[in-house]
Formats: structure tokens, C-alpha cells, sequence
């Protein structure tokens, strides 16, 4: 038992220092592409070289997160394929390190890397994207960019707001990191669908949290340069205008900052919270929900990705030079990679399960991991 956890300490060493290795490779290539991507863009307002490297600093934990998996199984491959090589793995299997230690061992050195991958998820991520955003935005002088081209409509929840209405959409054309709504439409409708009232405000913003009715917190919204239209039972129409006008709403600046920051780059808890809100407000939610599910199991694919690495151990040189497997394991990552954004595409097409989509691509490089070790185990008897 000590010789193998000596062993498993061994390994363990050249895993963490490989897969570091080709992380910050892989990390600093895509780098390099964003910022070349990012060289268009310089010199409009007051986005400079300085400024664009900021942003791709800001934007590597989320490439280190999306290529965590894929770095782990190239580094996995290369230290057992180099272990194989030298026949240490070999020496170790006959001084009593069996496959079910070895399946342990895989087990004990990818909770670290779960560990890290979840972190980055749920910490350093929205951190890092809702900074990077900020900072693009307001060095180009810009908004986020519109969903349609009418902009952003959101279905606002009015039951325990102190209005009149029973229903409330709001259509934006755009939000500023600053927690600015710019240019702002409010539709009010009674339960017959009866347009009630329409606000046109240059911007909206946010002043406080607030408590009322049946709403645990709702957001005090001020709205500048205000033109209400009122629409009367009996036809009749009147205009008011206001320089600052008050607004009681469900949205919140965290609920709105889905509009900044893409579904992938939000952490889970935002996810769940954002969801819940669209399903309060009736409307579409798988993208979010499927998001959400692929954040809860994306880490537990370190642990896959170790277990498809491990087959290496058990093949001799012979079986094929160090470099060979770890171009296979090249592209076996890139295919998973794939597989994984085919099913999310697929899933929000076609409204499949959510965790079901989630799943699949982890289960199918699981089965494959389980079939291709236990075919080598044979070969190796």
C-alpha cells in the first residue's frame, strides 16, 4: 500500500506539470488569436493597445476553464505515455498497483482539478467576463450589442408592485456597464390585454433594492426625460412629461446583466437565479437552462478525461510512439470539445432535456474510457 501511494505521488507530479504545461500553451495560443481579433477594434474611441490587452487578460480564466478538460487529457496522456515508455508503469503493475488502484489513484488526482474547474466556474469567471466587458464597453463608447434588431424585450413580473397593470413588457435598446438601461419602452396591459399606458424614457437608472408586496426585493428604477402616453377606458388619450420619473420593477441589475455577459460566462448561481425569473415571466428558457446544467457538469469531465488517458499507461512503446498518443489525445479532446457544442446547439433546436444534453457528450466519452480500458487490460494480460 505505501509503495503505491509513493507511486500514485509520482504519477500525480507528472500529471499536475504536464497538464500545466500544455494549459498555459493553450491558454497563451488562444490569447494570441483574441488579441489579433481584437486589433480591428483599436484606435475606435478610446480602445488602445493598453486596452485590448487588458481585455484578453480579463478573458483567460474563462479559456482556461473551456480548456481545462482537453488540457487535462492531453497532459494526462503525455505523463502515462512517458511512463509506459520507460516501463516504470510497467515495474509498478508487477510490484502489485492493480487496475482498481489505478482507477482510485485517477479518481484522487482529478478531485484537485474538479476543484479548480468549479472555482474558476463559479468565481473567477463572472468576475473576470463582467470586468472585461466593462472595460471593452466603455473604452469603445458602446453599448451591448441587440438581440434583435427592435432590441431587447423583457417580460417584467407586476404582481406586488404597487401599479395598475396586470402585465408589463419593456423593450431596450441597449444596457451600459454602468447599470444604465438606454433607450427605454414600457408597455402596460390590464388582464384583457388592453393597452393601459406606454413610457418612453431616454434612460433608466438604477437607484435602489427595494421591498413591496409580494416580491421578497424588487429594483427602484428613475427614468430620465420620461413621455407617458395614457390610454384611457373610454379612448381617450393624454401625454405627460417628466425629467425624472420613478419605477418600481422585478429587474434587477443582476437579472439585467445577462444582457451584457453571455449565458456560458455567467456562474451557475446567476444561471438559476436568471431562470427563475424567466420562468416567472413566462418566457423561453432553455439556452439558460441548459447553460446552467452544463456548468454543474462540465468539472466532473476532468474526471472523464483522466480515465481516457489512463489506457496509455498500459501500452507498451511498441503500441505507438509518445507523440502519436498525445496527437490522438489531441484529437479526441477537439472531438469532445465538438460534441459538446453539437448537443447544446441540438438541445436549444430541438428542446430537449436540458441535463439530458448536458450529460450526453461526459456519458459518451465515459463509455468509451471504460471500453478502450478495458480492452488494453486484456491485451496487457
Amino acid at each position: 500500500m505505501a509503495k503505491n501511494r509513493t507511486f500514485e505521488r509520482y504519477v500525480a507530479r507528472g500529471i499536475y506539470g504536464r497538464i500545466g504545461f500544455v494549459l498555459v500553451g493553450f491558454v497563451g495560443l488562444f490569447a494570441l488569436f483574441d488579441l489579433v481579433a481584437e486589433l480591428e477594434d483599436i484606435g475606435r474611441g478610446n480602445y488602445r493597445l493598453q486596452e485590448a490587452l487588458q481585455f484578453i487578460a480579463l478573458r483567460m480564466p474563462a479559456m482556461a476553464y473551456e480548456l481545462m478538460p482537453v488540457a487535462t487529457l492531453i497532459g494526462s496522456l503525455w505523463a502515462l505515455s512517458t511512463l509506459a515508455a520507460s516501463s516504470e508503469y510497467t515495474v509498478a503493475r508487477a510490484s502489485g498497483f492493480r487496475p482498481q488502484d489505478a482507477l482510485w489513484a485517477m479518481a484522487r488526482l482529478g478531485l484537485p482539478l474538479v476543484v479548480v474547474t468549479a472555482l474558476l466556474s463559479e468565481l473567477l469567471v463572472p468576475l473576470s467576463e463582467s470586468a472585461g466587458s466593462k472595460l471593452r464597453a466603455s473604452a469603445l463608447g458602446s453599448v451591448s450589442a441587440d438581440a434583435l434588431r427592435s432590441g431587447y424585450w423583457l417580460r417584467d413580473a407586476v404582481k406586488g408592485l404597487p401599479v395598475n397593470a396586470a402585465e408589463r413588457m419593456i423593450n431596450l435598446r441597449g444596457a451600459t456597464p454602468d447599470q444604465r438601461l438606454l433607450g427605454v419602452v414600457i408597455y402596460e396591459f390590464d388582464a384583457n390585454k388592453r393597452l393601459l399606458r406606454v413610457i418612453r424614457a431616454k434612460e433608466a437608472q438604477f437607484d435602489r433594492l427595494v421591498s413591496v408586496g409580494g416580491l421578497d426585493q424588487a429594483s427602484q428604477w428613475t427614468l430620465v426625460e420620461a413621455n407617458t402616453l395614457n390610454l384611457g377606458a373610454d379612448g381617450q388619450l393624454s401625454r405627460t412629461t417628466a425629467d425624472r420619473l420613478g419605477l418600481v420593477s422585478s429587474l434587477s441589475p443582476n437579472t439585467l446583466g445577462a444582457l451584457l455577459v453571455k449565458p456560458d460566462q455567467m456562474s451557475a448561481r446567476d444561471l438559476w437565479a436568471y431562470t427563475q425569473y424567466l420562468k416567472a415571466g413566462r418566457q423561453a428558457t432553455t439556452r439558460y437552462e441548459l447553460a446552467f446544467w452544463k456548468k454543474v457538469i462540465y468539472p466532473v469531465a476532468v474526471w472523464i478525461m483522466l480515465l481516457m488517458a489512463l489506457p496509455a499507461a498500459y501500452l507498451q512503446a511498441r503500441g505507438g510512439t509518445v507523440g502519436l498518443k498525445v496527437f490522438l489525445g489531441i484529437v479526441a479532446g477537439v472531438a469532445f470539445h465538438l460534441l459538446n457544442s453539437l448537443f447544446s446547439h441540438l438541445g436549444i433546436l430541438n428542446t430537449w432535456p436540458a441535463p439530458l444534453v448536458a450529460a450526453i457528450p461526459s456519458l459518451v466519452a465515459l463509455v468509451f474510457a471504460l471500453a478502450m480500458l478495458l480492452r488494453v487490460q486484456r491485451r496487457s494480460l
